[in-house]
């Protein structure tokens, strides 16, 4: 058995490798343990028995953590864990785990608890509705997942294909067949991408954080039979936002309110300079709750929020996009 040693502060402690063979169990669903392992060669699958017998949730390549939630808060391990080719495991136990751990700062010792945690509460927290649409579970165990877990793939956000297969089976009760055909409809709307490195690995790359964050709005709007309240702004409202938030780049100020811009420098900036239908098309803005108008001793302030326009742009872009029909 190979060995390797980390210092505890007080005296060497042996860090085992153990090695296992095709079909070797490295722990069983429901058993207890205080052990974390880190694979180091090979690969191991990870296995839910469900009604309909034993189901495959993941695959758990090289580099990659198993058994961390068990040794965290002490409750029964929940899968099995068995080798699918010889494999190398680097052992874990609860006395260099919190050996080290306690070198780290509080504050992330503990999110990493509230983490787990939540993970392991996630069937009792989660809305049943969100178990019921598999699309908006994955989207909200995304979210969930992504704080804690993202890491960058060519510049863009990513996690892991695998972590979000298995924690989708524990918080959805998605089997892993289910969970591909769900992410492969998301990918169609182009939500996520698919992406699979040269070590075969998949990853589930997020190019845009917003879109991800409307399409989990969109999807709890749906079960409420309800939809966004900007998809029905008409062009020539969206229009003269745009305007004003051009001007103001040039012209504008920021404040504790916003970004405020002077009517008579967004009159004077426009081709059509008619003041009545600006002022019209401003009353409109007010009333949609679009942007504040403030009448002043010589002039009236236009405050409005930049965001708001690109909330806007956004909806109307990608709302096709998430009304399709996938196969």
């Amino acid at each position: 058995m190979e060995r390797s040693q980390l210092k505890t502060g007080h005296r060497p402690v042996q860090l085992n490798v153990r090695t296992l063979k095709p079909g070797d169990v490295l722990f069983e669903e429901g058993s207890r343990g205080r052990e974390l392992f880190v694979v180091q060669e090979g690969k191991v699958g990870v296995y839910k028995i469900t009604p309909e017998g034993e189901t495959e949730l993941a695959e758990i390549e090289k580099n990659a953590i198993v058994g961390e939630m068990s040794l965290l808060d002490n409750l029964p391990r929940s899968a099995t864990v068995r080798a699918k080719v010889e494999s190398k495991v680097l052992v874990v136990n609860e006395a260099v785990f919190h050996a080290n751990l306690s070198k780290a700062p509080v504050w992330l010792t503990s999110i990493v608890k509230i983490v787990v945690s939540r993970l392991r509460d996630a069937n009792r927290r989660v809305d049943q509705t969100a178990l019921r649409d598999r699309e908006r579970g994955l989207a909200s165990l995304l979210l969930l997942l992504l704080p804690q877990y993202k890491y960058e793939i060519s510049s863009q956000i990513a996690l892991s294909y695998d972590l979000l297969v298995v924690e989708a089976y524990y918080v959805c009760r998605l089997k892993k067949k289910e969970s591909a055909k769900t992410l492969s409809g998301i990918e169609k709307r182009g939500v996520v991408e698919i992406s699979e490195d040269t070590e075969h690995k998949k990853h589930v790359v997020v190019k845009d954080m917003e879109v991800l964050k409307l399409f989990h709005e969109y999807l709890g709007l749906k079960s409420e039979q309800k939809k966004f309240r900007e998809a029905g702004i008409p062009d020539d409202v969206v229009a003269v936002l745009s305007n004003i938030a051009y001007v103001a780049q040039k012209s504008g100020r920021e404040s504790e309110e916003g970004v405020m811009l002077s009517k008579s420098a967004l009159l004077e900036d426009l081709s059509d300079k008619n003041p009545d239908q600006l002022e019209k098309s401003l009353l409109d803005l007010r009333r949609r709750g679009l942007a504040e108008v403030m009448p002043q001793e010589h002039d009236t302030m236009i405050i409005f929020q930049p965001e708001t326009l690109s909330r806007i742009k956004k909806i109307k872009e990608w709302l096709p996009k998430f009304e399709m029909s996938v196969a």
